[in-house]
Formats: C-alpha cells, structure tokens, sequence
C-alpha cells in the first residue's frame, strides 16, 4: 500500500470503518479506503463472534495498523473516517482526536445532547422537523457523561421512520451528509469480498487462521486490480474490456477483466503499481455489475 499511494501526495486520504459477517460465525472488523465508488482493505481482525457489534478493545488494534501505515506517508495531511451507529463510542472518537483525523459517526436519535454550559437540550429528535429542515449544532456535549466539544448534523427526511443523526470532529454543514455517504462504499467492497467478486464464503474454511490468510490474500489481489483497473481507466482503454457506451464496471471489475484479457493474449501487465486521488474521470452508471463467475477467480 506504501508502494500503492506513493503518488497520492498530500489529497485526502478517505477511510470507512466497518464490520461484517462471515459464515454466521466470524465478524470481520475493518478499516477501508475509499476508493472511486469501492474500498480497499488497510487493516481488519477476525473475531469468532455472535454479532456484527464490537467493542473498542477490538477495534482499537485495526486502526493502530492504519496509523502505522499512514504514518510512512507524511505527505498526507489530512485523513477523514466514517462510521455507522454502532460505532457510537467515547473511547473511539478520543482515539480518532488523538490521531488528528477527522470523523463522522451516524448515531442515535435518542441521545442527550448539552450546551457549553452544561444545559440540557434534550434528545437530538426532540429538535427535528419532520419536514425534513437540517439542523446543525456547534461545540455541543453528549449523554449525561459531557462528552465533548462535538459538532452534530441532523435532519428528519419526509417520511423516513428514523432522523439522521451525525457526530462530527469537525463544524457540520449541508455537505456532511455528503460526506458521510462515501462510507456506504465499504458496503459494496464487502460484496466484492463476497458474492460478487472473490465469492469468499465459497470456500467453506472453518478456520480463522486459514480466513485471515485467505483475507490478506484476497485484500492484496485488490490493491492489484484497482491499480489495473485504475490505469485502464486513464489511458482511455475501458472499452476494450467493458463494451458498453456509458461505463458500468467499478475499477475493481475493469482491472480483474483487463488481467484475464491480457493474461490470455500475452501481453504484459501490471507494469506498475498506482492508486490515484484523482476523482474518476470516467464514473461508473450503474451501482453494481454482475457478479464475477467462481471458476474466474484470479487465484484460479
């Protein structure tokens, strides 16, 4: 990934922490980088667990390995993490202060909110309109412990049973819910990872030493199909692997695609390895393609 992000320089370094389930009996923890409408794995643990609900000791160890990688990139000034609600955790917001990122964590309609003088606003929801107005509060305190300084943005969508609800480390504005969106990526990167990509749960391992080998293999192939995908994109050759007039592969598809094509004419590839902070000159039309057969796995 060093390697990878070598060029980025000093952009936005995007991440979306996560977790999944695997076989009803594994929860995946992991922390992504958000990547042209997909993810790329930086870090993740494997925990034999009932649910897909972690606690911070858990999480904690994944996004030491991130600052650990960051860290050897100190072009890179600014880095940004979202999270769902059921990352709504004190410990874990500290830890983000304590890196210097910046951060969005959804959370719940139900918490107690408090002014810098210690008064009570009471429940975030208690101030929505259901007419969908947004609110945004500055410099505000959560739950009865006073966590705090935070910064809130909230809206109540036309007919929508649940309020939005977003913690923030920095002023919230219109553009936060913008910039929480991003972390639903990881959502189609967990799809990658399983039915329509590596096709993962095929595999049938029952052992997590064999899921974290499998894994790393898995997240390292897609730091290869990306940096593929991403030059075939550049050099104005998707057509040559996607035929239709408006774009309907993510990177990851396009560079898995143009690996077969050039493994089976010989021809060389991955001749260099390049994610890029550029936007997508090129973005994908539809939101998913479909999936990839099994019996065409890279690790075939």
């Amino acid at each position: 990934m060093r390697l990878a992000l070598s060029q980025w320089g000093d952009a936005r370094i995007t991440l979306a922490l996560d977790t999944t389930r695997l076989f009803h009996s594994w929860c995946l923890i992991c922390v992504s980088l958000t990547y042209r409408g997909r993810v790329i794995p930086l870090a993740w643990r494997l925990l034999r667990h009932s649910s897909s609900t972690v606690g911070i000791k858990d999480i904690r160890p994944v996004l030491v390995s991130v600052h650990s990688l960051l860290s050897h990139l100190p072009q890179i000034e600014e880095v940004y993490i979202g999270a769902d609600r059921g990352f709504m955790d004190r410990e874990l917001m500290r830890v983000f202060i304590a890196y210097g990122w910046q951060w969005n964590i959804r959370g719940k309609g139900q918490v107690y909110v408090y002014d810098t003088q210690g008064k009570a606003l009471g429940q975030i929801r208690q101030q929505l309109s259901q007419h969908g107005t947004p609110v945004f509060l500055k410099d505000v305190y959560l739950t009865r412990a006073r966590f705090g300084p935070v910064h809130l943005a909230a809206i109540h969508p036309p007919g929508a049973r649940e309020p939005w609800f977003i913690v923030s480390g920095q002023p919230c504005g219109p553009q936060t819910f913008d910039e929480y969106a991003g972390r639903f990526q990881i959502e189609e990167g967990f799809l990658d990872l399983k039915s329509g990509g590596f096709q993962l749960e095929d595999t049938h391992l029952r052992h997590t030493a064999g899921l974290e080998g499998l894994i790393f293999v898995l997240a390292l192939t897609s730091v290869f199909l990306f940096s593929e995908g991403t030059q075939v994109v550049e050099e104005g050759q998707r057509t040559s692997v996607d035929p239709h007039h408006q774009r309907g592969l993510s990177d990851f598809q396009i560079g898995w695609r143009a690996i077969r094509q050039r493994l089976s004419r010989r021809i060389p590839f991955l001749q260099r390895l390049r994610l890029s902070p550029a936007p997508d000159p090129e973005p994908s039309r539809h939101p998913r393609a479909p999936p990839v057969q099994h019996a065409d796995s890279p690790l075939s």
